[in-house]
């Protein structure tokens, strides 16, 4: 048996988790959530309602851990079929933070936990969900606020779920086109300085006996190996310092980011994968939101949101402002100059219908297909490549360490 108990919220008040065992044969064992400013004061509150609390447990986070973006996927999922299957709401959040055993998701539970104790005490499920920005985030408790207004809970959970795991794939799949390549390079790179580092240096006493003037590709080398041995952890400081100085200049400057997108989008298969993933984001979106009942306007501002790129942020914001005046969406997509004819003319079509979610649905299916197509290609033109590349290197190495000896073998 469940009970929970939450005066009104103050300033300074965190949530615990209690339980009261079993006393005598006709009282069941308790537990519930509370919130409080301390451990006495959550033991106070109980007593005043006639708790006697054998543990309480303080949550860790509210949301404030590091949760993945699978744990919160899987959470949406569960409480859509258990809504559409009839279950309370109330008795939904408890079933599923019963079932977060595992490390990973305790602190999803936590969260869980403070939902549906506000959800108890009165609150939306998307309100007690906007206390929760890292796990829930504009986007989704706007679009969860919509079904809840349409009394459609169960259908926007479900949509808001299927949009998740979309996004979930998407990321999951640019990933993949993008690691393999990283791996195998800094695999390259780790070999490269392991033989200027290590084995080149093992044949200087073999060369130092040759009278013969030593090869020009051999002489790099060891100038190479000499620099590393000599300025190694300096070079390799300059190289980190120069890394985080970059990636905080693309977080926190906008024109240092834009420059770069538009580099990055030039970049030959990168670049083309890139936008793809983005059309496909955006699009999904768009068509969640719109099929939710969330006004246009409403919509492309958070889809805006999404973009990630700032070239298509500004773009659709400008998209927005202009629907606002009362144009059309796809004439404003076509003024933008961002969008492919194709995905203009669909969206067009669907505006003409009535029918523009069920349009945006299709034309988001249409991306991710072509974003699935575009990673197996990628893969399938990137590796040959890289291990040509990385032969090409070491091959370099090798003969420049062994030329010399091959040399005096030719003269011998």
């Amino acid at each position: 048996m469940s009970a929970n108990f939450r005066d009104k919220p103050q300033a300074g008040e965190v949530l615990f988790f209690w339980t009261e065992k079993a006393k005598g044969t006709n009282r069941k064992a308790r537990s519930g959530e509370i919130r409080a400013k301390s451990a006495d004061h959550a033991r106070y509150l109980l007593s005043r309602q006639g708790v006697k609390a054998e543990s309480l447990k303080k949550s860790r986070g509210n949301g404030t851990g590091k949760i993945k973006l699978a744990v919160v996927a899987s959470f949406v999922r569960q409480l859509a079929v258990m809504i559409q299957s009839g279950v309370p709401l109330g008795q939904s959040l408890g079933l599923i933070s019963g079932g977060m055993t595992s490390k990973s998701k305790r602190s999803m539970q936590s969260v869980v936990r403070a939902i549906r104790a506000d959800v108890e005490s009165g609150l939306k499920l998307s309100e007690a969900m906007r206390k929760h920005p890292r796990c829930f985030d504009t986007l989704f408790c706007n679009t969860l606020s919509a079904g809840e207004n349409a009394g459609e809970l169960d259908t926007a959970l479900g949509r808001l779920a299927t949009h998740i795991e979309k996004s979930l794939r998407i990321r999951q799949k640019v990933r993949k086109a993008m690691v393999y390549p990283s791996i195998v390079v800094l695999v390259a790179i780790a070999v490269t300085l392991g033989m200027l580092l290590f084995v080149l240096p093992s044949f200087k006493s073999v060369y130092s006996q040759f009278e013969a003037e030593l090869p020009a590709l051999t002489l790099m080398l060891l100038a190479a190996s000499d620099f590393l041995q000599a300025h190694g952890l300096v070079l390799l400081g300059a190289v980190g310092l120069a890394a985080y100085s970059l990636f905080q200049a693309y977080r926190k400057n906008l024109k240092f980011r834009n420059a770069a997108d538009v580099l990055l989008l030039k970049i030959p298969f990168i670049g083309d994968l890139m936008k793809t993933a983005v059309h496909a984001r955006w699009t999904r979106t768009f068509a969640t939101l719109s099929a939710s009942g969330v006004p246009i306007t409403s919509a492309l501002e958070s889809v805006a949101g999404v973009a990630q790129i700032q070239s298509f942020q500004n773009a659709t914001l400008d998209i927005r402002q202009a629907v606002a005046s009362g144009a059309r969406v796809s004439d404003s997509m076509e003024k933008s100059q961002i969008f492919p004819p194709e995905s203009i003319q669909m969206i067009r079509i669907g505006e003409e219908s009535g029918r523009m979610d069920a349009m945006l649905e299709r034309l988001a299916n249409q991306y991710e297909t072509n974003l699935d197509d575009k990673v197996d290609t990628l893969s399938t033109v990137m590796e040959p490549m890289i291990m040509c590349v990385i032969g090409v290197l070491v091959g370099v190495l090798i003969v420049g360490m062994y030329m010399p000896i091959f040399n005096i073998g030719g003269i011998v």
